[in-house]
């Protein structure tokens, strides 16, 4: 009798192709449910999420004070810069949290209520201008009194006042929501500070344990790109932010001292839009230029536009220039594409991310296109 000689690897790799299908078919079917699980187990860790998030954004500044403490070797200061430099930088934090909270903040809300109580102000002036205006072409596909009194029912005080109260109809679910944001923050605050004071521990470890179990090649490789993304995407996000802060400043001077009404929130909203390249300042002018037509007339609003657009050259051609330091170096066209792209996928945070994304994925081409030898001399230099 002939004995049957079976090869066991062919077999194991068909078991395990297999069973490749039928886990790809159970997870094809059953995708909503794994969806919601994860989002859960997402909101369940989104305190460690947003500490290190936190950790990270402030990361920067806390070094830049431990090399202050350090000036000075063989003191109290220096020797205990790592912790120090964390405190000194919370204190920072809260103090300005401080501030806001008890002088800008009541400012702006005061500000947004004003603002929110003139909408149907602006939308019966539109009326009244439709009214004077013939329309006859565009009536038929158009109507300023439709869109007027869309408007007026989206943001009238009443339904506003309306939605508050359906949402806080149940005070038993506010009190749990107000609670578990409370110990969220908590937590979220703790997990920062312990990942700044043991941050060069944890990195140590991290590069050890990969270094391990990684090829030596890929490793430096894996080293070089993540750290060319963070120098990138960190220089992006701290200098829109500080430029961002400068303008709102700026923005809320200038429109203080030409007597615009809502100074403060339409400051605001200029910094804010200012971090989206290109686009954000252009829109958010407009808008500000809009609303001072509706409440201070035409000649503040030309005066409003034209001092803004004087403001948005000085930042685009000094104030950005010497915070970003060439960090992203990219062609016009490329930001325009990239934010639109962005725009078109994820909405605000896409144009936002649009630019060190592309500027990263510029880094890669670069790379890629150079000479063996050169790519392995920037690659060790940058990870010197």
């Amino acid at each position: 009798m002939k004995k049957i000689q079976a090869n066991w690897n062919e077999w194991i790799v068909r078991f395990l192709f297999i069973m490749l299908v039928i886990i790809g078919y159970k997870l094809i079917a059953n995708y909503q449910e794994i969806y919601t699980a994860i989002l859960n187990f997402i909101q369940v860790l989104s305190p460690f999420i947003l500490g290190f998030v936190l950790a990270y954004l402030l990361s920067g500044a806390q070094v830049r004070i431990k090399r202050l403490l350090e000036k000075k070797p063989n003191t109290f200061l220096s020797r205990n810069s790592q912790p120090l430099s964390v405190l000194l930088l919370y204190l920072l934090l809260f103090t300005i949290v401080f501030l806001l909270l008890n002088y800008i903040v009541p400012l702006l809300i005061t500000n947004t209520i004003e603002l929110i109580k003139s909408i149907p102000a602006f939308v019966t002036y539109l009326l009244d201008l439709s009214s004077k205006i013939e329309m006859e072409g565009l009536s038929s596909h158009f109507s300023i009194e439709e869109f007027a009194q869309k408007i007026l029912s989206n943001l009238s005080i009443e339904t506003a006042l309306n939605k508050w109260a359906q949402s806080l109809s149940s005070i038993g679910q506010f009190s749990i929501n107000l609670s578990s944001f409370v110990l969220n923050s908590f937590l979220t605050l703790v997990i920062s500070i312990y990942t700044l004071l043991y941050k060069e521990s944890i990195f140590a470890f991290l590069n050890d344990f990969f270094g391990k179990i990684l090829p030596e090649k890929f490793f430096q490789q894996a080293k070089f790109w993540l750290q060319t993304t963070n120098k990138v995407f960190y220089k992006f996000v701290t200098s829109q932010f500080l430029d961002a802060c400068i303008i709102a400043v700026l923005s809320t001077i200038i429109l203080t001292v030409l007597r615009v009404r809502f100074a403060l929130s339409l400051g605001l909203l200029l910094g804010m839009a200012n971090m989206i390249p290109y686009f954000g300042s252009i829109f958010a002018s407009i808008a500000t230029a809009v609303i001072t037509f509706f409440t201070g007339g035409l000649s503040q609003a030309l005066i409003t536009l034209v001092s803004l657009t004087v403001l948005q050259q000085i930042d685009g051609n000094i104030i950005g220039p010497r915070i970003m330091a060439g960090a992203l170096n990219l062609n016009p066209i490329i930001i325009i594409i990239s934010i639109t792209i962005g725009g078109a996928y994820l909405g605000i945070l896409g144009m936002f991310l649009a630019v060190p994304v592309a500027a990263i994925l510029k880094i890669i081409t670069m790379n890629w296109l150079k000479k063996e030898d050169e790519k392995e001399k920037t690659q060790q230099e940058a990870i010197d």
